[in-house]
């Protein structure tokens, strides 16, 4: 046949009498590639999130903390970030924190302290204010 049909089905795809039908054919073929590749890229994800939360829940064991100030409700810092005041309890990551404390008018704030939590203990840390003498009469 000596006629060419142009027929534009999506950008790059042109339909042609002789050349066209195997330029899409050659197309189908590589969509078809594409979506093994993308199935196997999936399976992959898949299988490196299964990995990863069995990875994850291992490096996440935990320990408890609690820490009480006392004869003052004074702040308390867990690496740096506040968590409450005069008591507070909960689950650490395994590994070293800080604990500090917060300013008290008319009290001497605890010195920081480092706690270095091993997974499924509990440690207790209390954190005692000292009052400021007054030289006033």
């Amino acid at each position: 046949m000596g006629y060419d049909l142009h027929l534009r089905v999506k950008p790059l795809l042109l339909l042609q009498t002789k050349n066209g039908v195997f330029l899409f054919r050659k197309t189908i073929g590589i969509l078809g590639e594409m979506a093994r590749i993308l199935l196997v890229l999936s399976f992959i994800v898949i299988i490196s999130l299964f990995l990863g939360q069995a990875t994850h829940s291992e490096a996440q064991e935990t320990g408890t903390l609690s820490v009480t100030t006392t004869p003052v409700s004074g702040a308390i810092y867990i690496d740096y970030v506040f968590m409450g005041t005069r008591f507070w309890s909960g689950n650490l990551n395994a590994g070293s924190h800080v604990v500090s404390f917060g300013d008290v008018d008319g009290y001497i704030a605890p010195s920081p302290q480092t706690v270095t939590v091993v997974a499924n203990q509990t440690y207790y840390i209390v954190g005692a204010y000292r009052k400021l003498l007054s030289l006033k009469k």
